[in-house]
């Protein structure tokens, strides 16, 4: 008989949008997507059925966390009282004496792993022993990759745990428990459930032990783009067998519009409205990127997007990286203060080798050029991102 596992981390329950640019209300339906997913989750566990359910960290803010979303949790797997629930604290939900973890009261199938280093507990309606660890603070305050010893038995073992594979660390998130996968593989170790990276990644390599980061169920910016998933995972005679399963009810998408293939705005507006959607039925949250030279009446046009068409996602975001349509060289030419300005643009422009600085300065030119005519220059968008 098969052993079924449910894997998923990186949940982030009760996070905070206030850099996102979010409205109150939008903020809110986020973290209330962050709850439909997990939900989503926890049922296919149900359903299935799952032997065991696997949360590798980070399920929730620490310092945000409400009264409210811990009820939600329990109740969650307070619904599913066959499927062995296990819990390993990452660094965002660690295990601290103020933690939800160690002052509430949690269902009997919950099991929560509470030092840094690993403990083990048994499934008792299956031959299934899962080994798991906490984070005690932000930073753990030692490492147990590594040093896990699987027990020679006729039970399936299989591990969770938060932390940072150095062979696949990204270079813009910062490294928390560190381990080389091939030291934190254990002979008699079916499976490793990961938690930290966002994204599903499955470490690869000359060890006896199947590895797996899930991703988090949901994306959490517009650096995870894109469907999302939870795995599955069938183990038969020490094999594991891995699926993904979507699991988003909100998706994040970038697309980037090249204005000067348009001849108008409204072409614009109906290019945005036919973007396909990523994620079937999932609400779409967009980060749309205008780009290309376009005339200055178009580019007014433009500003007014959002307002246009805002209300058909769940969030919008404007980035106007457009130019006008200018003959610079012509207005270089002119004997006057207007030409002297134009043909210092011209050359800073020319010399510029970053992308980013070059459509500051073009920014910077246009802008001049309007405020020398007297002219208005759209707001929206213009702090790009």
């Amino acid at each position: 008989m098969s052993i079924r596992l449910i894997h998923t981390a990186d949940v982030h329950l009760d996070l905070c949008y206030a850099h996102a640019g979010m409205t109150p209300v939008q903020a809110n339906n986020r973290r209330q997507s962050l709850r439909d997913s997990l939900r989503t989750v926890v049922r296919r566990a149900g359903e299935w059925p799952a032997d065991a359910l696997l949360i590798a960290g980070d399920v929730f803010e620490h310092h945000r966390v409400s009264r409210d979303t811990i009820a939600f949790l329990k109740d969650a797997f307070d619904r599913i009282p066959d499927v062995a629930v296990f819990i390993t604290p990452g660094n965002h939900d660690p295990y601290t004496p103020d933690s939800p973890y160690a002052t509430e009261s949690w269902p009997g199938n919950v099991t929560i792993f509470t030092q840094p280093r690993w403990q083990s507990k048994e499934v008792s309606h299956a031959l299934l022993t899962v080994h798991g660890f906490a984070f005690d603070g932000p930073d753990i305050s030692e490492n147990p990759f590594g040093q896990l010893t699987v027990p020679e038995d006729s039970r399936v073992h299989v591990a969770v745990g938060h932390g940072s594979a150095s062979t696949h660390q990204p270079p813009d998130k910062g490294a928390y428990a560190p381990f080389d996968p091939a030291q934190a593989a254990a002979p008699g170790l079916a499976y490793l459930a990961l938690g930290h990276f966002h994204t599903v990644t499955e470490l690869e390599g000359n060890f006896p032990t199947r590895m797996c980061y899930s991703g988090a169920p949901e994306g959490h910016g517009f650096r995870e783009c894109g469907p999302r998933y939870f795995l599955e995972i069938e183990i038969d005679e020490g094999r594991p067998r891995v699926r993904q399963q979507a699991s988003a009810h909100s998706i994040y998408e970038q697309h980037t519009l090249d204005v000067s293939t348009f001849s108008n705005s409204q072409a614009v507006l109906e290019a945005v409205r036919d973007l396909p959607a990523q994620g079937g039925e999932a609400a779409r949250l967009l980060r749309i990127v205008l780009e290309g030279a376009c005339p200055p009446s178009m580019q007014e046009r433009l500003s007014a997007l959002p307002d246009v068409v805002g209300d058909q996602f769940a969030y919008l975001d404007i980035v106007d990286r457009t130019t006008p349509q200018e003959d610079y060289e012509d207005l270089a030419s002119e004997a006057t203060s207007l030409g002297v300005f134009i043909q210092q643009m011209n050359d800073a422009i020319a010399a510029a080798e970053e992308p980013e600085r070059r459509r500051t300065l073009e920014r910077a030119r246009h802008v001049g050029l309007a405020a020398y005519r007297g002219e208005m220059v759209p707001v929206r968008g213009t702090e790009g991102g």
